[in-house]
């Protein structure tokens, strides 16, 4: 063999040698792609046999809602670290919609169907096991300037949910934007900054941003002030832009392009404090400033009896004050004391705010198991074909104060926190927490008046039914009714009283024992002033054969005998008299709420493995919610008379080898004994009334002035369902 080929090879193998052991720290320099993943596979079951979608509760039209099936989802879970200074995410998610294994891989369907039960199986995205992308994003750590820039996909909880709260809908990183973060002095200084394309689904008037949406947008700004160890300040600014294309009587010429006209605009700011005294004392505030204008051509002008959106009609000013105060033990013997009170303003505007999954209160608030007003847990059920979704149970998760009207409880199962409104709220809750050893105590009591006691809406030369404010169902019910921050007269307070403890026993591995009460107290007049009754004395005979139109008006055309009219005359049984009760007391649409909650359980962990509890609640609640008169302002069954309501609940959970097992079961079963009150006739249900409402032929009961029937017998519910699931990651 010739020398320089020898030379030649030789040289090529000491290159190869030197090369070699540099070639892994190289490539761990390089880009670096990671994939994970979830399988989420659910169960449910339960006695409502409603098949509509693999969640048990939705409000949206079109979308179904169920507690029977099962089925899979699939994510994965993509990151790439392309250099020190670059990374991205993303994530391939399916949805459980109404991908029911029943469906047999989403084949066949008949798009002619409204859509829902996996009806329309390959023809429609919700059954036809789509894989969407999701959660993308890419992340900038540049070294100067600012710590990071987030470009994409984010769920924006870093933010205040009083303003620009986490979002979420269905998954939690649907909103897209720009995110920069920043910091000086040792970070004793930091920023965010944020624009945020807005949620066209939601984020606006009417549940809509228009139908120019493709600029519209929320811009956030917050900072953070290390004053000294003791002392932090803080700011927060958001400012909502919602346009549309100006219509050519006000730009109409096109060759320099179109103008834009505003739609909705929200403004919101804040101001933050946080004083730490030693080791004892926390002392939290804060105060925010709101200022919405919706206008009055491109979205609703005002609202019925019944509105529905996500935010009031019109212009609105308002501020809403936050102070905690916390002594952790200042004896030093267990006991700490958190104290908050607050105001949250009746035309406080953030439609950015958190919608759910937040809780911007000390106060447990009201109970998720009775979240409708009537006593089934519907909603509008003294009308033919609206029957309870969530089911007599109700939510059994926490629930959770929110800052809006916006409040988003869709896509949830039973088993999961419910959120309600907390919009005109102000009070004081006083939380003292003990801990010593095995024993746990925490306690409640709130005292809640409401920003929203007023006559009319607070404008008595304005017609209650044109209000700029969407009161959804109204507040009739044992509960609060979740969305629901306006009516038209009020004049409430509720007094809340909890006591939950936990008790560890020292048998075995341990005996959770735990248990709670709670009370509460709440009063409405609703209309407390004379004039504003419908009718003027004596316009109805008290032997009850007959009224007179003789209409009261509380200012020159105005009159609340618009909802509330005089009763006609019905016969039964031989007897003639008031189909309802005439208005004519304010005593007639007064509420008065008994309720308590008794709580019972025990957990024990079986296996190392295995965790399970069982529970048992009882729900006693004593309403009288205005008679035959007020008749839930005639949108919904009465709910005055005694609710038994009882619920037991099993939970397990279960890991095995990285796969993740739980369980929960209710079985809800409970009494409602109708007290409507006297002066009327009540009649009986005919065939096709019995049809309709579901009650037996020949039960008493009433008209109301819509036409709907309220029965008079006493309810018995069953109510039994299950979810399990197993979630694997890999």
């Amino acid at each position: 063999m010739p020398k320089k080929f020898l030379l030649r090879g030789a040289l090529a193998l000491t290159a190869t040698a030197t090369l070699l052991p540099a070639l892994p720290a190289e490539a761990q320099d390089g880009p670096r792609l990671q994939i994970g993943g979830t399988t989420y596979t659910k169960w449910l079951w339960g006695n409502l046999r409603d098949q509509g979608a693999l969640y048990n509760f939705t409000t949206i039209p079109g979308e179904g809602y169920g507690d029977n099936g099962q089925g899979t989802e699939l994510e994965l879970l993509l990151n790439a670290r392309l250099s020190s200074q670059v990374e991205i995410r993303g994530r391939i998610h399916s949805r459980f919609s109404q991908n029911f294994w029943t469906n047999f891989g989403g084949f066949g369907g008949d798009p002619n169907k409204p859509c829902v039960n996996g009806d329309c199986g390959e023809f429609d995205p919700r059954s036809n096991q789509y894989i969407k992308l999701r959660g993308m994003a890419v992340t900038l750590t540049p070294g100067y300037l600012i710590d990071s820039a987030t470009i994409g996909a984010n769920d924006f909880g870093q933010f205040d949910p009083f303003v620009i709260g986490r979002i979420r809908y269905i998954d939690r990183d649907n909103a897209h934007g720009i995110l920069l973060q920043g910091s000086g002095f040792d970070r004793r200084i930091t920023w965010d900054a944020t624009r945020i394309s807005l949620p066209r689904l939601w984020a606006g008037p009417s549940f809509s941003t228009g139908l120019f949406h493709a600029s519209d947008a929320a811009y956030g700004f917050q900072t953070k002030w290390s004053l000294s160890d003791a002392l932090d300040v803080g700011g927060i600014f958001n400012y909502v832009n919602d346009a549309e294309v100006a219509p050519p009587s006000v730009d109409n010429n096109i060759d320099n392009g179109r103008d834009l006209t505003p739609r909705f605009r929200n403004g919101v700011g804040g101001l933050k404090a946080n004083l730490r005294v030693g080791d004892t004392l926390d002392v939290r505030g804060a105060l925010y400033h709101s200022y919405a204008n919706a206008d009055p051509v491109l979205s609703p002008a005002n609202f019925g009896l019944n509105g529905f959106s996500p935010v009031p009609a019109g212009r609105r000013e308002d501020q809403t004050y936050r102070l905690d105060v916390t002594l952790n033990d200042p004896l030093d013997i267990g006991l700490s004391l958190n104290i908050q009170g607050f105001s949250i303003g009746a035309d406080y505007v953030a439609i950015m705010a958190a919608r759910r999954e937040s809780d911007v209160l000390l106060t447990e608030g009201h109970d998720g198991s009775f979240a409708f007003p009537d006593p089934s847990n519907s909603s509008f059920g003294v009308y033919k074909g609206n029957p309870t979704k969530i089911g007599y149970g109700g939510w059994t998760g926490d629930t959770q104060q929110v800052a809006t009207i916006n409040v988003d409880n869709d896509f949830t199962d039973f088993d999961e926190p419910f959120a309600e409104t907390a919009i005109g709220w102000k009070g004081v809750t006083v939380n003292p927490v003990y801990s010593n050893g095995a024993l746990d105590l925490t306690g409640e009591y709130s005292f809640i008046t409401y920003n929203t006691n007023w006559q009319a809406y607070g404008d008595d030369q304005t017609s209650y039914l044109s209000t700029p404010y969407p009161t959804a169902e109204l507040d009739p019910g044992v509960g609060h009714n979740f969305r629901t921050a306006y009516q038209p007269f009020q004049d409430k307070r509720t007094h809340i009283a909890v006591v939950k403890g936990k008790y560890v026993l020292d048998v075995a591995r341990g005996i959770d024992v735990f248990g709670k009460v709670k009370f509460i107290h709440e009063t409405d007049k609703r209309i407390n002033d004379a004039r504003f009754l419908p009718y003027q004395q004596g316009a109805c005979s008290e032997d009850g054969l007959g009224c007179q139109d003789l209409r009261n008006e509380y200012a020159p055309g105005l009159s609340t005998a618009d909802t509330f009219r005089n009763p006609g005359i019905v016969e039964s049984n031989g007897q003639r008299g008031y189909q309802w009760k005439p208005f004519t007391s304010l005593k007639d649409d007064d509420r008065l709420l008994r309720y308590s909650t008794f709580t019972l359980g025990a957990g024990y962990q079986l296996t190392d493995d295995l965790y399970a509890s069982l529970s048992y609640t009882k729900y006693l609640a004593d309403l009288f919610d205005g008679n035959t008169a007020f008749q839930a302002y005639s949108q919904h069954q009465m709910a005055s008379g005694f609710h038994n309501k009882n619920s037991i609940l099993v939970k397990a959970k279960y890991i095995l080898a990285g796969v993740e097992f739980g369980l929960e079961g209710q079985y809800a079963f409970g009494t409602f004994e109708p007290d409507f009150g006297d002066g009327f006739l009540p009649t009986v249900a005919d065939k096709d009334t019995a049809a309709d409402h579901n009650v037996a032929v020949g039960s008493p009961g009433f008209r109301n002035r819509n036409g709907g029937w309220n029965s008079l017998e006493t309810r018995e519910f069953q109510h039994y369902r299950l979810k399990a699931f197993m979630k694997a990651q890999f």
